[in-house]
């Protein structure tokens, strides 16, 4: 049913339960797991602010390589996957790498952030829901679920 699925994941901040069911899923049906970390664009610092050392796109970039190469020799060692980085926002990114790589599924973390929190932060995960071409299986994390 599903041949390519999709995993955004922040792996400095998400757990890693839509990494798993991802990895579940792709079992099932002889699937690739193509798993995906969007690379916030620094902001310009303001004028009254002191001066911030951060590593250049390309180092930070190569790091967060490393990490989801290891992350997927760790997890996904049984199926077959792939691995991306992107720059910029995160859900335009996602959206994007989904129509361009031929993605069947979308599984993706949603913090489950309840109320004002939600209106403040936003949400990425609804806003690959309503610009998504395919399905997309939103994760919430433990707590939120009572476990």
């Amino acid at each position: 049913m599903f041949a390519r699925i999709l995993c955004p994941i922040d792996p400095e901040r998400d757990p890693m339960d839509a990494l798993e069911l991802s990895r579940e899923l792709a079992k099932q049906n002889s699937a690739t797991v193509c798993l995906l970390t969007v690379i916030a664009e620094p902001l310009a610092p303001a004028a009254e602010l002191p001066p911030v050392t951060v590593d250049p796109i390309p180092t930070f970039q190569a790091k967060c390589r490393v990490r989801l190469e290891a992350l997927a020799r760790e997890k996904l060692a049984e199926v077959s996957h792939e691995i991306f980085l992107a720059t910029g926002n995160a859900a335009p990114q996602i959206v994007r790498l989904a129509t361009e790589q031929h993605i069947d599924l979308i599984v993706m973390f949603t913090h489950g952030y309840p109320g004002i929190r939600h209106v403040l932060l936003g949400s990425v995960a609804e806003r690959v829901v309503h610009e998504s071409p395919v399905p997309v299986l939103t994760i919430r994390p433990h707590k939120l679920l009572g476990k």
